[in-house]
């Protein structure tokens, strides 16, 4: 089936597409709560001559860069790079995700003092990620246009309400701010999604979910998504990785010296299962508050208690579960018989990466990555 790619160039302010550019060798990612990355190459010999303002279209720090497939965006974010060879006559380009700009962006109150705080009590944990990128979309120059829960599968409230303080001296990117509160015990979901407007213009949504995105793996659903090697898994890379296991934390906030704020968590159950005791530590200089800094020590062991197994699955695009009906956060059953599971290995794994490359020369290669580990 006949696949058809699209890259359309934008100004990151303003989002007026500035041009359409024919890319080659692209390869673009997405990542669970977190910003995936898009390289390409762009030959200009007879790109400048089509009449192409190619260097006005591609400032890295200022261009927003859409992926089209088959008429419907599948990926956008931010072009940070931009590097040309003249033996070659290639730029190549880099982007990130959307929520990369949020990377480079810091929470203060905007006084332009370092005495200076935003607040929140009490308030929906959603709410305040959504609060942080509406504080940073209201400086000057610093709002790129997003939407809030424009997909139908996000949620607005969770009904875990917290209380956070954000100190102007602390200068705390948005990024982290956000994906801190995600990470603890109940925490949530988070990104930034694109996709095309009534109009027909590239949109961007940043959205939240509550308590997960995607669905869960049902066994009697029948549109429940199974990949099985010799079926739609063409290939896949195991691995199993101990040095991220973690049963026992210390997670350290505000303070300093013996004033300053400490949390330790162990899972009780895995050590007295014979595990070894796996030690690990977080900072998190801007919690002040003991309860807040134990949900995030608690949060942090639940996720990597065990040694995580993450799968790398390359995945035909059009074999069914087709590419595009499956999404980051999604459940999925893995079964595999070969040498290595010779008597068969049957789990559910949860999708947290993806990576696409269009083949402009062959077949697109999708690779799933999933995980048993709790995100």
């Amino acid at each position: 089936m006949a696949t058809s790619y699209r890259y359309l160039f934008a100004d990151l302010v303003t989002n007026q597409v500035l041009a359409e550019l024919p890319l080659t060798g692209v390869s673009f990612g997405q990542q669970l709560n977190a910003a995936g990355t898009m390289t390409a190459h762009l030959l200009i010999s007879g790109v400048n001559t089509a009449g192409l303002n190619v260097l006005n279209a591609t400032i890295p720090g200022r261009t927003a860069v859409y992926i089209d497939r088959n008429g419907q965006l599948v990926w956008g974010g931010v072009l940070w790079q931009r590097e040309y060879t003249s033996n070659d006559q290639v730029i190549k380009l880099t982007a990130r995700e959307f929520l990369s700009y949020f990377e480079r962006r810091r929470i203060t109150t905007g006084s332009g003092t370092a005495y200076g705080a935003l607040a929140y009590t009490g308030i929906d944990q959603l709410q305040i990620a959504q609060a942080l990128i509406s504080n940073a979309s209201s400086a000057p120059s610093g709002n790129i246009g997003l939407l809030y829960n424009q997909d139908p599968g996000s949620s607005s409230v969770s009904g875990i309400t917290l209380s956070r303080v954000y100190y102007n001296y602390e200068v705390k990117t948005v990024f982290n701010a956000i994906s801190d509160l995600s990470k603890q015990v109940n925490g949530f979901d988070f990104e930034i999604s694109v996709y095309y407007d009534g109009g027909g213009n590239p949109a961007k949504s940043f959205n939240t979910y509550y308590p997960r995105s995607g669905d869960t793996y049902n066994s009697t659903d029948p549109n429940a998504f199974v990949f099985e090697l010799g079926g739609n898994i063409a290939e896949y890379d195991y691995l199993e990785d101990g040095s991220k296991a973690i049963n026992q934390i210390y997670a350290l906030g505000a303070g300093s010296n013996e004033g300053k704020l400490i949390s330790i968590y162990a899972d009780s159950t895995k050590l007295a299962a014979g595990w070894a005791l796996l030690e690990d530590q977080a900072n998190y200089s801007d919690i002040t508050d003991p309860t807040v800094l134990s949900g995030l020590a608690t949060g942090q062991v639940t996720a990597v208690s065990y040694p995580p197994i993450t799968l790398k699955i390359v995945a035909p695009p059009y074999v069914n579960p087709t590419y595009g009906s499956y999404e980051i956060g999604d459940e999925v059953r893995v079964r595999i018989t070969d040498p290595f599971f010779p008597n068969g290995y049957d789990a559910i794994f949860r999708i947290i990466g993806l990576t696409v490359v269009p083949g402009e020369d062959g077949p697109e290669r999708i690779t799933l990555t999933v995980t048993t580990g709790t995100y």
